[in-house]
């Protein structure tokens, strides 16, 4: 029986880990915490990099939140106690695998959900997410077969994709300098 469960919810808003890991907090009457790793420089931010930082910093926030409140809405329809939250992935070179670890340890989780990977399982010369966050976790880790976005998911999606694309060339609104506090 777990007693917390963490689950990493990424960019593409896969339901397969968040469901995954809410039958399980169900099935086990576990705290669900779901946490997404805020990139701050993600690949699909690039075509706003060019125009505006600070655009690109505001779709990433926008991001961050609309996977967040996703991952609040599915907990909390689910009847489960639990809590979505983002956390910025700091620039030390601290990879996103170590993170997921280093936050279910601090969070005393004793189970990690991660989505299975669909085609972007491996990068050049980089270790596969989940082969990362088992080499970290100090509690058991469970990958959840890939599924597709449901649509309502995919709408939000294309909402943020929007945004992106209209970022282009806006003036700027916010200060140049942008810097977030270290998580305890």
């Amino acid at each position: 029986m777990y007693k917390h469960i963490l689950v990493a919810v990424g960019t593409s808003l896969s339901e397969s880990a968040l469901t995954t890991a809410i039958t399980r907090a169900r099935d086990c009457n576990a705290r669900l915490t779901a946490l997404h790793i805020v990139d701050q420089a993600p690949w699909w931010a690039v075509p706003t990099a060019e125009s505006d930082p600070d655009d690109t910093l505001d779709v990433i926030d926008d991001h961050a939140r609309a996977v967040t409140r996703y991952a609040a809405r599915l907990i909390e329809s689910a009847g489960i106690d639990g809590l979505a939250r983002s956390v910025t992935q700091p620039l030390n070179g601290m990879s996103v695998g170590e993170l997921i670890a280093q936050e279910a340890k601090q969070a005393g989780a004793d189970l990690i959900v991660l989505g299975g990977e669909s085609d972007t399982g491996w990068r050049h010369g980089e270790a596969r997410l989940r082969d990362v966050v088992c080499l970290h976790a100090r509690c058991d880790v469970l990958i959840a077969a890939h599924a597709p976005v449901a649509s309502h998911a995919e709408n939000e999606m294309e909402s943020i994709e929007a945004r992106i694309a209209g970022s282009q060339g806006r003036v700027n609104a916010r200060p140049a300098h942008r810097q977030s506090a270290p998580r305890k």
